[in-house]
């Protein structure tokens, strides 16, 4: 990709995605009022944006540096991860036998989506998803361009499969598959960010490319979501309530295509904004993993009021990260 990389703006995406992540699951614990705008842009479809930013960063990073480039992913990974899981264990507890501690551990070394179908963290089974991603970017980085698009298309072609079937076979979520499974459904969209990144020169294509699977991705789901209510004689639902989402998804990908694909072009932003936009990135992996254990933990405390659950979410984030994420807080940005 030609010109600076804007890192604020990928910051202030990855903000904004966590925010849509934890407003979707607010809705389990509280009275959530307007704020359910907000969820039809879609709890899956930030993940998406996840994957292709994650895909994008790293790919800059390791083709910038390779030498330390595992320890730079161990360092930004596991201190705040380890927190999030403690912080898990005070608030759920744990029963103090073999297969809990067995659990603990497939989730510490993120072999918890590949031998268990559940996360103990339950979003992170996206974390663990990323992971092994990280861990074979040294080999997608060797790939040719046409291999490593080839790989994109089959990873795609897979997701349409599976999700077809999770809805004429009743196939689990994919935060609920084992096997590793996810690997191969959802690696598409974190490889298309890959490829903008270390194919620089083949930027249209690499654009063109993300542009198509993110349309894919939406027909498919529009698709599949108005054949369902042709089939139980719900038309109407069409218009009474699914048009909001399917255009709240619309724009959600649209944003994230164009954090991304048009990041050099986004005009730059004074010192004291980037500060901020850049503190809302570093938070937003935190907010990602912890908010719903600190919406469990302000349930038990009969605690409902959504502003109240939202702000403490928000600094219970910026708490793990001050204290913990060193790697961040050192981390220069250009």
């Amino acid at each position: 990709m030609t010109g600076k990389t804007n890192w604020e703006i990928l910051s202030f995406a990855r903000f904004i995605l966590a925010f849509i992540v934890m407003i979707s699951h607010l809705e389990k614990y509280s009275e959530i009022g307007y704020l359910k705008l907000i969820t039809y842009l879609g709890f899956f479809e930030a993940v998406f944006g996840f994957l292709l930013i994650s895909g994008l960063s790293i790919g800059k990073s390791i083709s910038k540096n390779k030498k330390s480039y595992f320890k730079r992913r161990i360092q930004r990974i596991y201190p705040v991860y380890i927190i999030c899981i403690f912080f898990q264990i005070i608030v759920v507890g744990i029963h103090p036998d073999f297969q809990s501690v067995f659990m603990i551990l497939l989730n510490l070394i993120f072999l918890n989506q590949l031998f268990t179908s559940t996360s103990f963290i339950g979003i992170a089974w996206t974390l663990a998803l990323e992971v092994w991603l990280y861990t074979l970017a040294p080999l997608f980085l060797k790939c040719k361009k046409n291999t490593l698009y080839n790989i994109i298309y089959l990873s795609f072609f897979c997701y349409i499969i599976y999700t077809c079937g999770r809805t004429f076979f009743h196939w689990n979520y994919y935060s609920d598959t084992k096997y590793g499974i996810n690997l191969i459904l959802l690696a598409f969209i974190w490889l298309a960010g890959f490829g903008l990144a270390i194919f620089p020169d083949n930027k249209k294509h690499g654009s063109i490319v993300i542009a198509a699977l993110l349309c894919g991705h939406l027909a498919l789901t529009i698709g599949i979501q108005i054949l369902f209510r042709i089939k139980h004689h719900q038309v109407s639902e069409i218009i009474n309530s699914d048009i909001a989402f399917f255009i709240g998804t619309t724009c959600c990908l649209a944003f994230v295509y164009v954090v991304v694909v048009f990041n050099h072009k986004i005009s730059p932003f004074r010192t004291s904004n980037k500060k901020i936009l850049n503190l809302l990135g570093n938070i937003s992996y935190p907010l990602y993993l912890s908010h719903t254990t600190t919406f469990k933990i302000l349930t038990k405390a009969h605690i409902r009021n959504s502003s109240l659950m939202i702000l403490s979410a928000l600094v219970v984030s910026f708490l793990i990260y001050y204290i913990f994420d060193f790697y961040s807080k050192k981390r220069v940005i250009n």
